[in-house]
């Protein structure tokens, strides 16, 4: 007999029902796992936030510092412009007065007037320079001192500005690193307290001491500054030396005659005049100081070569109160300038105030005369890298940012109880974020590709030494940059510690 289709039927339809129960136990465990996931999900994405947010607040600090340093290269080398000026105004104002004095009546026109035959030929020349240079010298000197003074105003101001510049930035870091922070992740603060915390002392001081306020003038001894301004290829030739000759126009100065009446027949009179002179900074770097003088060589055939001095002048900015080390009698230190410079352009000796011409030394002892610029001359306090720094980093600053546990899972109502309950393990009901940056110093060499280190930059060869040679940090050369930098060992120890103090003072209460 044939089993009954029906019956068969019957038993498929009553096993139809059995897959419904681990359909619905795997539902389950899947729920509980995406449950689970989702929460990790948002803590994972709070610390990736959270650590994305210190580091924002840690750049803009490392920002804020390289600005600091470039800021204080720009204005450094404006005040290096700007000595070069005053320097070059008060070499103009010593040539000018000199050249004055040259063609006014002095002791030696009595001696030309005397043993020359045609002392007109003399006589005649100098007043006509003494015309050409009387307007010339009224308008340099009232010129010169506003322009002297205006200088030091002006290097005053930057001298001021970098140094109220960097204490500004110095005291900006937290509020800038917090207003980050908030901008970033509204939820999210520096650590409160940090920048003031015994932690964080070491730190604070070693980023203060890295740079330091340098007052130049008064003391002897190398100086950064001094050595860029007194540089050869800084000053210019009119500073340096202005040895010359004196024939200006067709024989000023200049004199070749007969001394008949003194000699007899068949003699010769002849003057030459030559002049010398240059601008120094002080050895103490408290000012420039400037001589001009010229000497005249008078040969007469029956009575030999003698000298005269055809006039000098002399000018200065700064304190000119201590103009020689040892007056009224000049030591060899007074001859000295700063940066291997010395005698006033004189070439004619190879050591400081030996053998110098006597117009020379007859305007060194009357001193320069009254200061162009008594209050802001010589060199004034600037900003410089503190001692002999050859690594390219300035010094790390570390942000602490916090993150209250209560605002890292959006999603409150899917925290469960019990032992479905997500816990987010923050010590002390909070999640905090370390990130350290600092800026750096860097002078890319880009002139060939074989001596590229950063590569592609625009316009290279405008950012490379000439020379190639290495450049080390100073705050002189504006190429300081930001980054983020590793976290030491000791700020992340100091960072657990802090935490788990707070942790405990939680469970205490």
């Amino acid at each position: 007999m044939k089993p009954s289709a029906r019956k068969g039927r019957a038993r498929v339809a009553g096993a139809s029902g059995q897959a419904l129960v681990p359909a619905l136990i795997f539902l389950l465990a899947g729920c509980i796992g995406l449950y689970v996931a989702f929460n990790s999900f948002q803590m994972t994405s709070a610390k990736i936030k959270l650590q994305n947010t210190a580091d924002a607040a840690a750049y803009s600090a490392a920002v804020l510092q390289a600005r600091d340093y470039n800021f204080s290269a720009y204005t450094n080398r404006a005040m290096v412009a700007n000595q070069v000026t005053a320097a070059q105004v008060v070499a103009l104002k010593s040539w000018i007065d000199e050249l004055d004095a040259t063609y006014s009546p002095s002791d030696l026109d009595n001696t030309i007037n005397g043993l020359a035959d045609h002392p007109a030929q003399w006589s005649t020349p100098k007043k006509i320079g003494k015309a050409d240079i009387g307007p010339v010298r009224a308008a340099l000197d009232t010129l010169l001192p506003t322009v002297t003074r205006s200088i030091g105003s002006l290097n005053r101001a930057l001298s001021v500005a970098q140094a109220n510049y960097h204490v500004a930035v110095f005291t900006a870091v937290p509020d800038t690193a917090d207003a980050i922070a908030q901008l970033n992740q509204a939820d999210t603060r520096v650590t409160s307290g940090y920048f003031i915390s015994p932690r964080n002392a070491a730190q604070l001081a070693t980023w203060n001491s890295y740079t330091a306020t340098v007052i130049p003038a008064g003391t002897t001894g190398t100086d950064d500054f001094a050595d860029v301004v007194t540089a050869q290829s800084t000053l210019d030739g009119f500073v340096k030396n202005r040895d010359s000759s004196r024939s200006v126009a067709p024989n000023f100065q200049q004199m070749n005659d007969t001394a008949n009446g003194i000699c007899g027949a068949n003699s010769s009179f002849t003057v030459n005049v030559t002049h010398a002179g240059g601008t120094q900074l002080r050895n103490d770097k408290s000012g420039w100081q400037s001589i001009d003088a010229s000497t005249a060589q008078v040969r007469v055939s029956c009575l030999g070569t003698f000298g005269g001095i055809a006039g000098s002048g002399g000018s200065a900015n700064g304190n000119i109160n201590s103009f020689m080390s040892h007056p009224p009698f000049a030591a060899w230190q007074d001859w000295e300038g700063y940066g291997g410079y010395f005698n006033f352009g004189y070439t004619g000796s190879p050591t400081p105030g030996w053998q110098v011409p006597e117009a020379m030394a007859q305007q060194f002892s009357l001193g320069p005369g009254a200061s162009l610029d008594p209050a802001n001359g010589g060199l004034l306090p600037y900003q410089e890298v503190s001692g002999v720094q050859l690594a390219s980093e300035a010094p790390r600053i570390t942000i602490e940012v916090t993150r209250n546990a209560n605002t890292l899972v959006k999603t409150v109502g899917l925290k469960g109880g019990g032992r479905m309950q997500v816990n987010d393990n923050a010590a002390g009901g909070a999640m905090r974020a370390l990130s350290s940056a600092n800026a750096y110093f860097v002078r890319p060499d880009e002139t060939t590709f074989s001596g590229s280190i950063l590569g592609g930059l625009v316009n290279a060869n405008q950012w490379a030494r000439e020379d190639h040679a290495t450049e080390y940090p100073s705050l002189f050369s504006p190429y300081w940059q930001p980054r983020l930098a590793p976290v030491s060992d000791g700020e992340r120890e100091a960072a657990q510690a802090s935490q788990i103090s707070a942790a405990s003072q939680v469970q205490k209460q």
